[in-house]
């Protein structure tokens, strides 16, 4: 089964004094898969200001609301990439794997091999 995604504002950093402009966005980046869920947190700063932002800059109290998490969370991957999303949805599924007991690296030692001894190394 795949494990499905789901990213979820957890707290908004405004500014007051410029019309509760959103400096920080911090979610959580929850991971489900076969009944086991793991999450890790996720901030982005929002530098700037509302000025410019411009046409595009949307009100706190309809942020608030429930579509306005969507908007949020977009801006979230937007403001740190793909490649982070991708990343923060990787560490997871890890957190999902190791709960699962998924051996993802074992480490074998020479000692619990056949290999030739090692040298020994000199000692001051």
């Amino acid at each position: 089964m795949a494990t499905s995604f789901n990213w979820k504002i957890e707290s908004l950093k405004t500014n007051p004094n410029d019309d509760h402009y959103i400096t920080e966005a911090t979610a959580k980046v929850f991971g489900t898969e076969d009944g086991i869920t793991k999450s890790t947190t996720v901030s982005c700063v929002f530098p700037g200001n509302k000025d410019a932002v411009g046409s595009d800059f949307k009100s706190i109290d309809d942020l608030k609301k429930a579509e306005g998490e969507s908007v949020i969370v977009d801006w979230i991957k937007t403001g740190i990439m793909d490649y982070k999303v991708a990343k923060i949805e990787k560490n997871v599924q890890d957190l999902i794997d190791l709960h699962k007991n998924i051996v993802l690296e074992t480490t074998v030692y020479a000692a619990d091999t056949s290999y030739s001894e090692q040298p020994t190394e000199t000692k001051l």
